[in-house]
């Protein structure tokens, strides 16, 4: 029992390395103000990120966080809830 929630923790740990480094290739040719690695960062922290707490967290806009999803494009978080109101991502 002890060994199988070692391998789920293992995976979960390799899961959110390679998020890590698929996200850090986008914000690497970001300027030095940017505010998307610090998002980044609040995805990794965080099972569950929304744009309301995104924007509360990182002191910007609720537009801001919106247009740094998509400059992120498809180097994750992937959108969970499937709506278009009160979305929410993660990594999945």
């Amino acid at each position: 029992m002890l060994e199988e929630a070692l391998g789920i923790a293992h995976k979960d740990l390799d899961r959110l390395i390679l998020a890590r480094e698929l996200m850090s290739r986008v914000t690497a040719k970001t300027r030095s103000n940017s505010k998307l690695p610090e998002l980044v960062e609040l995805f990794l922290s965080r099972p569950l990120v929304t744009v309301p707490l995104g924007a509360k967290l990182l002191k910007v806009t609720p537009k801001a966080v919106d247009l740094m999803l998509a400059q992120l494009g498809g180097a994750l978080p992937r959108e969970l809830t499937g709506r278009t109101r009160y979305r929410a991502w993660g990594i999945v």
